[in-house]
């Protein structure tokens, strides 16, 4: 069975508002670029869950980079065979994480 990937509503709306930055101010090739890079870090996720370091504060949660500005914190459920994204964050906003 495979793992599945669960988005949560904080984590589509860190996306939501990032594409959003990207759209307003960059081109649609940089958004393109930013989904398929969120493709390859869900698959290599789903491959290998503990590819990304744990989070100094939280030691249940991980936290990987996605692009140069943005990176993903997510939690492994093994119970449920499935991945939680909690947050999908700008890298220059202040880390809760």
């Amino acid at each position: 069975m495979e793992i599945e990937v669960v988005w949560t509503n904080r984590a589509e709306i860190g996306l939501f508002k990032t594409i959003e930055y990207l759209k307003s101010k960059w081109t649609k090739k940089e958004i393109l670029r930013l989904e398929d890079n969120i493709h390859q870090f869900v698959e290599r996720i789903k491959l290998q869950p503990n590819l990304y370091p744990k989070t100094a504060r939280f030691k249940h949660l991980h936290k990987g980079i996605v692009a140069e500005n943005n990176y993903i914190v997510y939690k492994i459920s093994p119970k449920k065979k499935e991945i939680v994204i909690i947050n999908f964050k700008d890298g220059k906003q202040k880390s809760l994480y």
